[in-house]
């Protein structure tokens, strides 16, 4: 088989599975019967009776403030949980609570769909605040991000129109119709494929063969053991002098299908455990690797569809979803011609597989790679620290971007609705009349609002990142020096201000410092562009409708999406080419 086959499922899979579930969304907005309805309609209504949620709608205002005073409860809740997880049940390996710095950033990280972790998951983290605290805002920040993006379809829909909906019955529409039955489809796949689900805890083990390990608990290699002599000599049969015999191990067991459903879904991303989705408890076979991939797009594909299918106009939807799928496809091409050739060490040479994993191989982990950084996942299964510096470059780039390529689950379309109205309006420039998007005209404040909207994660990525970089300090975080030093420094702050939360390895953001400076860079790229989106929202959903004519721009045509993806790389390259010219550039030339 070709090597360029084993990328197509990673595209094909997830496109067809989008377009019926986007319409099956579409339905859910506009609040009309599916086949999931005789099910779920019961339970939807006991759920509003019960937390007392009236059919009121709500004007873009209220509606924001509703949104950040549930972001605000959920982070409040969760810092307490993994604070004082030492008092609470279910801590079988009773671990002791987090700081409060590294509580306060996991806390903010889950919140805002960043799932930025300064901590690995086996060693700090009880089973009570995996499931209950980081798996309940799985669910919670990706509810948060599709009902946004709900409120914002509803405006450019509606006309001469105030409210945009109703924020608490969105987010239960959202659990009950969508997020639930979906995880609970790719938990049992997961399942299948030999992902663990249990809250026993840790298991120990004897290992089929034993290892020597030295003063330092640093593994001894080629060591010869004698078990009953408990010696350990050396390759030159030396004998180790106060030498280690490990003959058990400890597995690290854990909930772990369920959250990882969830997290994929969800375009979360943040791993039971440090390894992440290179760990094989947590993708153990090619076909969990794709099923993985496959539940990071799926909804950010759908969604596009959706806008679509709500707005009455397919081809808009299918013009967004093409725009992305350009990138997007373009971004995997380049990554797997770059990964496939190697990463080319002075004294190793040409290593294809430096920092992949030999159960999923290069295809797998190139393309991951795209997908985790295209959409706002950060899940990782790979080391993108010993990807070559071009390989390195291009998530880094997708991030950087503001994530719109696909992005976070609802967060990524509204992200790009913002591009579209900031091209539409430069296009009208350029010809000499007002700008129009689906009738509505956008206005000096639509402009406002779409600027903010665009350049949050630019600013939250360079501006956070600004204060420690002239901090000596920060080198302590580093495990390389030069180039590949700044790129593990820009990419964190990349991960956290475009709320992606991947990690390109070797860097150490848990200080107190970095802790609440990459925690405040999400707090700016979630809500703002959240607050941003939703005033347009409401200001379009009160105009009339005008009427096309000749000279109105079709923001359906291949032009449009021609003029689309250059403003989106612009606004990219003019913010972070210096940036990235410093890192994996210069490491690329260096090499």
């Amino acid at each position: 088989m070709p090597v360029w086959m084993q990328y197509l499922p990673y595209i094909i899979v997830p496109v067809l599975l989008a377009i019926p579930l986007g319409k099956y969304i579409g339905k859910v907005i506009n609040e009309q019967h599916n086949f999931m309805s005789i099910i779920v309609e019961p339970i939807e209504t006991r759920f509003y009776r019960w937390l007392h949620i009236s059919k009121k709608e709500m004007n873009w205002k209220t509606y924001s403030y509703n949104v950040l005073m549930f972001s605000l409860v959920s982070f409040l809740i969760l810092v307490l949980i993994l604070k004082f997880q030492n008092y609470l049940p279910g801590n079988p390996e009773h671990f002791a609570g987090l700081s409060w710095p590294l509580a306060f950033n996991t806390a903010i990280s889950f919140v805002t769909n960043t799932d930025w972790q300064a901590y690995a998951g086996e060693t700090a983290l009880s089973n009570f605040s995996q499931s209950i605290g980081l798996t309940v805002q799985n669910f919670a920040s990706a509810a948060v991000g599709i009902a946004v993006l709900f409120a914002v379809i509803r405006g450019f829909k509606r006309t001469q129109a105030s409210h945009i909906g109703n924020f608490w019955r969105d987010l239960t529409k959202i659990f009950l119709y969508l997020l639930l039955p979906l995880s609970l489809v790719i938990s049992c796949l997961l399942l299948a494929s030999g992902v663990p689900q249990t809250t026993k805890g840790y298991r120990t083990v004897n290992l089929i063969e034993p290892v020597a390990v030295n003063q330092q608990n640093k593994l001894i290699y080629g060591a010869h053991i004698n078990e009953k002599k408990q010696q350990v000599t050396d390759d030159k049969d030396h004998l180790v002098k106060k030498a280690k015999i490990i003959t058990k191990e400890a597995l690290p067991l854990f909930p772990q299908a369920s959250q990882v459903a969830i997290k994929q879904l969800g375009t979360n991303g943040g791993g039971v455990l440090g390894a992440n989705s290179a760990h094989p408890y947590e993708n153990p076979t090619p076909f969990s690797n794709l099923v993985e991939a496959t539940s990071m797009l799926l909804l950010p594909m759908a969604l596009c569809f959706s806008f679509g299918e709500v707005l009455k106009r397919r081809k808009e939807g299918w013009a967004i979803f093409v725009t992305m799928a350009i990138l997007f496809v373009a971004a995997i091409a380049a990554e797997g011609i770059l990964e496939q050739h190697g990463t080319t060490l002075r004294h190793i040479g040409n290593l294809a597989m430096e920092g992949k994993e030999t159960r999923i191989g290069v295809p797998g982990s190139a393309t991951w790679s795209i997908i985790t950084t295209a959409t706002s996942s950060g899940a990782t299964n790979a080391s993108l620290d010993s990807f070559s510096a071009l390989g390195g470059l291009l998530p880094m780039a997708l991030m950087q971007l503001g994530e719109v390529v696909f992005g976070g689950v609802g967060s990524g379309l509204y992200g790009m609705l913002g591009f579209v109205l900031l091209t539409v309006f430069i296009a009208g420039l350029m010809v000499g009349r007002t700008p129009e998007y689906l009738g509505k005209k956008i206005g000096p404040y639509e402009m406002r609002m779409a600027v903010i909207a665009c350049l949050s994660t630019p600013v939250a990525i360079l501006l956070s990142s600004s204060i420690p970089a002239m901090l000596k300090s920060t080198l302590s975080s580093l495990s390389n020096t030069g180039a590949h030093g700044f790129s593990e420094f820009l990419y964190a702050f990349s991960s956290a201000g475009a709320n992606n939360g991947s990690s390109f390895g070797g860097f150490n953001g848990n200080t107190t410092l970095l802790n609440i400076i990459l925690a405040i860079a999400m707090l700016i790229s979630r809500f703002l562009p959240i607050i941003a989106m939703l005033a347009i929202a409401g200001n379009m959903g009160k105009q009339k409708r005008v009427a096309s004519s000749s000279g109105t721009l079709a923001t359906a045509s291949p032009t449009f999406v021609f003029m689309l993806i250059i403003v989106i790389l612009i606004i990219g390259v003019l913010s972070f080419f210096p940036a990235l010219a410093l890192g994996p550039i210069a490491d690329f030339l260096k090499h």
